[in-house]
């Protein structure tokens, strides 16, 4: 029903810049290319797809790690040198790691940074040797050199997804491709990924019993671009007249700015997702 022109940004809730950002920065090789009151935006300089942290104090909440964002390696063993170096930087970054293991063709680290977030850092080397294709394939056209991001042992090659849990995947799948007009790749019976057809960055919608959930609010939250700002007028209101059909839990007014017009909406998970006409 949306048509989107792009899957642009992620947003992330975080304590502290002060105590988070350098994390982002030394570990995942982002970089902060915008500063806003109380709001930075994050990139990696081999990848398009943004990361607009806020700064919302001690009492933001912890996600869980079925919410994070990953990052990717070229190999499986840069992922053990990326754990070395973790642990390295445990005690002045804070972090607690969780070591090293294979799933679903992937091998990868997580670890938790105290303004409440896990990421991953991940090798789709035997997915790459598998021809599995799709979202296993590199997220690059060329590879980001060591010397961009040097004496660590690994180099992550490119931001590429974020995580949303949901409660009936089928149902959920319908929604995504249909109302919001995503591609879907199935791989995995427990699993989808959610993205949009022209670029390689994905959302992986995980299966989570509902007494599991652990709902986040508004400032964890993926922004889908559309057109113009005539479009997000017209999204608006035929989510609107649909809400009750496809279990959208709330959807809010449109603003708009000198930057173009957007809204905000949470699905029938619970999981929120900006509309906008900006393409960053």
């Amino acid at each position: 029903m949306i048509k989107p022109v792009g899957l642009i940004n992620g947003h992330y809730e975080c304590r502290s810049f002060h105590e988070t950002v350098p994390i982002l920065t030394d570990i995942l090789a982002l970089e902060v290319v915008e500063k806003k009151e109380g709001e930075l935006t994050l990139k990696h300089p081999n990848t398009a797809w943004r990361v607009i942290a806020h700064e919302s104090g001690p009492h933001a909440t912890d996600k869980p790690l079925r919410n994070h964002y990953g990052v990717r390696v070229a190999t499986n063993q840069e992922v053990d040198r990326a754990n070395e170096y973790l642990e390295s930087k445990k005690k002045e970054f804070r972090l607690k790691i969780i070591k090293p293991k294979e799933y679903h063709n992937a091998y990868s680290v997580h670890f938790f940074e105290p303004g409440g977030n896990f990421w991953e850092i991940e090798s789709y080397e035997n997915a790459v040797q598998a021809g599995i294709g799709k979202t296993t394939d590199p997220h690059w056209k060329s590879p980001l050199l060591e010397g961009k991001f040097p004496n660590k042992g690994y180099v992550p090659q490119a931001l590429t997804h974020g995580t949303i849990e949901c409660e009936d995947l089928e149902v959920s799948r319908g929604f995504y491709e249909n109302v919001l007009g995503l591609e879907i790749v199935k791989l995995w019976p427990s699993s989808f990924y959610a993205k949009h057809p022209s670029t390689p960055w994905y959302i992986v919608c995980l299966t989570v019993p509902k007494e599991n959930r652990k709902y986040l609010g508004r400032l964890q939250r993926f922004a889908i671009a559309v057109e113009s700002m005539d479009a997000v007028k017209e999204a608006r209101r035929r989510l609107q007249e649909g809400a009750e059909e496809w279990g959208i839990t709330e959807i809010e007014g449109v603003k708009e700015s000198s930057g173009g017009a957007s809204f905000l909406l949470s699905d029938l998970n619970k999981n929120w997702w900006e509309i906008t006409s900006s393409l960053q």
